[in-house]
C-alpha cells in the first residue's frame, strides 16, 4: 500500500513553525484536543514533532518556576527530532514510528518537504482491511513450516473446489525459527468441514477454524 494513498495532507492538519511560542502551542493543542504537532519552519521543512511532553520536560530540565516563562519560550526549546518516512516508503514503515507516537510524519522524495502524516486510525483502517475485519466469513488458523515452497498455491487447491471466495491471506511468525502461522478467512459456506478435511489432506496443520460474524461494532465475533 502507497502511503499518499492513507496520507492526511498538510493543509488539513495542525501545525507550527520552529519561532510559535510554547504557550500558543498548548494553546493550539487544547483547542484541538492533539497532544503533539508536527513542527515546520517556514520553507515547508519538517523539523521535527512537539507536544506537552517535550514542552514540559524541557521546562523541568530548565528549572522553570512559573509557566508564565512560556511566553518567552519557542518550539525550538522544546523540540523532539524524529525521522520521517518518504512519500514511497512501505506501509509497513509506519509501524516502528507508530508505536511510539501519535502519528507518522511524511515528506516529499527530498526527505525534507513535509506533506502530511500518517494516522493511527489510518494503520488501523489497513490493517482491518487487511485481516477482512467486519466482513462475515469463515477463519482457517493453519501451521505451517518455512521455506516450503507453492504453500499459498496448495492452499487455493484445496479450497478452489468448493467454488467460494478467499477474503484475505495473512502469514506471520510463529513464535520459532521454523514455523509459520496463515489465516485464511473464505466467505461463509457449507463446505467449511470438508475444506478442513482438504487442508488437512494436503499436509496441513489445521490450527482453528472459526465461523466470524461481524457484532454492531463491524468487528468479529
Amino acid at each position: 500500500m502507497f502511503i499518499r494513498n492513507c496520507l492526511t495532507p498538510r493543509d488539513e492538519i495542525v501545525t507550527v513553525t520552529p519561532d510559535t511560542s510554547l504557550k500558543d502551542t498548548l494553546d493550539l493543542l487544547q483547542k484541538h484536543s492533539l497532544d503533539s504537532v508536527p513542527v515546520v519552519d517556514d520553507k515547508g521543512l519538517f523539523l521535527g514533532i512537539t507536544g506537552y511532553r517535550y514542552i514540559f520536560k524541557s521546562l523541568v530540565e530548565e528549572g522553570a518556576q512559573s509557566l508564565d516563562i512560556l511566553k518567552n519560550r519557542k518550539v525550538s526549546d522544546a523540540l523532539y527530532l524524529i525521522d520521517p518516512i518518504t512519500v514511497n516508503s512501505d506501509f509497513e514503515d509506519t509501524f516502528h514510528v507508530i508505536v511510539y507516537h501519535p502519528f507518522v510524519p511524511v515528506v516529499d522524495e527530498d526527505g525534507f518537504t513535509f506533506l502530511g502524516i500518517v494516522k493511527i486510525s489510518d494503520i488501523e483502517a489497513a490493517l482491518t482491511s487487511t485481516y477482512g475485519q467486519g466482513i462475515p466469513g469463515v477463519r482457517f488458523l493453519l501451521g505451517v513450516i518455512i521455506d516450503v515452497p507453492h504453500i499459498l498455491e496448495q492452499i487455493i487447491e484445496c479450497v478452489k473446489p468448493f467454488d467460494v471466495n478467499i477474503i484475505t491471506v495473512v502469514t506471520f511468525d510463529a513464535g520459532d525459527a521454523v514455523g509459520r502461522r496463515i489465516m485464511m478467512k473464505i466467505e461463509p459456506t457449507s463446505h467449511t468441514e470438508s475444506i478442513r478435511q482438504s487442508l488437512e489432506k494436503k499436509g496441513f496443520r489445521v490450527l482453528d477454524v472459526k465461523e466470524v460474524q461481524p457484532d454492531a461494532n463491524g468487528e468479529g465475533s
